[in-house]
C-alpha cells in the first residue's frame, strides 16, 4: 500500500511541475517581458520550473535517468549563464548582459520543449 501511495505522490509531483511549466509558458505568451529585469526575473522562473519540472519526472519514472542528468546539467549551465548576466548588467555592460540573457533563454525554451517531448503522462 505504501508503494502504491509514494507512486501516486510522484505523479503528482510531476503533474504539478509540468502545470507549471505550462503557466510559465503562457504567462509569457500574453504579457512578455519587456525590460531586462522582467526578462531576467522570467528566465530565472524558467530555470526553477525546468528544476523542478525534470525532478519529478525523475521521480515518476516518466524521464530517462539519461535525459534528466542532461537537462538538470543543461538546466545548470543556462544558471550559470543568467548569473553572468546578471553580474554584467551590474557592472554596466549591457551588451554582454543582453547578450548572455539572450543564450540563456535560448537554452531554457529548448529544456522546455524537450521536457514536453520526452516526458509521458
Amino acid at each position: 500500500m505504501q508503494i502504491q501511495n509514494r507512486d501516486t505522490a510522484s505523479q503528482l509531483r510531476f503533474h504539478l511541475a509540468m502545470w507549471m511549466m505550462l503557466l510559465i509558458a503562457a504567462c509569457a505568451a500574453f504579457a512578455p517581458a519587456k525590460s531586462f529585469d522582467q526578462q531576467m526575473a522570467y528566465a530565472y522562473g524558467t530555470h526553477t520550473a525546468i528544476v523542478q519540472a525534470a525532478t519529478a519526472s525523475l521521480t515518476a519514472g516518466s524521464l530517462s535517468a539519461t535525459d534528466g542528468d542532461a537537462v538538470l546539467k543543461l538546466a545548470l549551465q543556462s544558471r550559470a549563464i543568467l548569473d553572468g548576466a546578471k553580474v554584467a548588467a551590474g557592472m554596466g555592460d549591457m551588451t554582454t548582459a543582453q547578450g548572455q540573457l539572450a543564450l540563456a533563454i535560448n537554452i531554457l525554451t529548448e529544456l522546455q520543449t524537450f521536457l514536453h517531448s520526452r516526458t509521458k503522462t
